[in-house]
């Protein structure tokens, strides 16, 4: 119970101790805080505005060098095209694309026979010849009429 009486007087006694500095500040004092809050400002300001000016830079010289990169990537290959092994590849390569799809029609076409079907070009043709010959008939036949 003793405690508890001790702990309130102190409660007041701090509450009666506290200070507000603004009661008690000079007016020299409140200008000289006015100054140097104006002053943070503008360089809080000034450090924002480099901020942006070397985000900017940034950006643009990011963008530069991927260009750069990419004219020489483009120079290298360029380069690379001219060396005979290079050559070499290409023309292996070429050369395998054009067996690849030779042997893949030739499976196509040993389907469409086992299946008894027609590929699409020969469909194609047969429908243009179909409309030739529609066309020549139907000339016959005005020429009977007239």
């Amino acid at each position: 119970m003793a405690t508890k009486t001790a702990n309130t007087s102190k409660k007041t006694t701090k509450s009666a101790t506290d200070w507000n500095w603004e009661d008690f500040r000079p007016e020299w004092a409140a200008e000289s805080l006015d100054r140097i809050s104006v002053e943070l400002e503008k360089w809080n300001d000034e450090l924002q505005a480099r901020g942006d000016n070397f985000r900017a830079d940034g950006e643009k010289f990011r963008a530069e060098s991927q260009k750069r990169i990419e004219k020489s990537v483009k120079q290298v290959q360029k380069e690379l095209r001219k060396v005979p092994a290079i050559k070499r590849a290409e023309e292996l390569r070429k050369e395998l694309n054009e067996r690849v799809e030779k042997n893949i029609d030739a499976g196509v076409d040993r389907v469409y026979e086992g299946l008894k079907l027609a590929r699409l070009d020969e469909v194609k043709k047969l429908e243009r010849k179909v409309a030739q010959l529609n066309k020549k008939l139907r000339t016959l036949e005005k020429a009977q009429a007239a």
